[in-house]
Parts: C-alpha cells; structure tokens; sequence
C-alpha cells in the first residue's frame, strides 16, 4: 500500500512539472507582415504588392545597399593611381 503511494506520488510530481514546463514554452509570435507596394520599371500603372516581415524588410535593404556599394566602387574600371601612388605610371619604378 506504501509502495502504490509513493508510485503515485511520483508519478503526480512529475504529471505536474511536464504541465508546467508546457506552461511556460510560450509560442512565439508571429511577426507581423508589412506590405508595400511597388512600382513595376519602366510602367505608369503596373504595380506590385510585396508583404515581408521587418526582418525580412531589413535584410532586403541591406542586400540592396551592399549590391549598390559593390557596384559604384567597380564602376571605376580600375584602379585609381591617386588612391595608390606606387601604381602611378613613372613613380618608383624601372
């Protein structure tokens, strides 16, 4: 009779630590979609709608600046002598 208290003793203990481990694992929220619309290039009336999160918004901007970074520092075609004079045409060389 001991034996099927203790057993049950245990066994509520821990029925009641899963329920409050279930209790506290919260789901997290969804981020909310924020949606814009754009113009199509080239067109005065198509025009597009995009909904993203804010962190899919943040990584499409900095995607952007990093790609218009990269392309206005190649659009030079080469390097500039100014930025490195050891380049330049008849300075210290043979």
């Amino acid at each position: 009779m001991k034996a099927s208290i203790a057993a049950f003793a245990v066994l509520f203990a821990a029925t009641s630590a899963y329920a409050a481990a279930q209790e506290t694992q919260e789901e997290p929220k969804p981020e909310k979609k924020i949606c814009r619309t754009e113009k199509a290039t080239g067109s005065l009336t198509r025009r597009t709608r995009i909904c993203l999160t804010e962190a899919q918004w943040r990584e499409l901007n900095s995607r952007t600046q990093r790609g218009f970074q990269e392309m206005t520092s190649g659009a030079g075609g080469g390097t500039n002598p100014a930025q490195n004079p050891a380049n330049a045409p008849g300075v210290g060389g043979p």
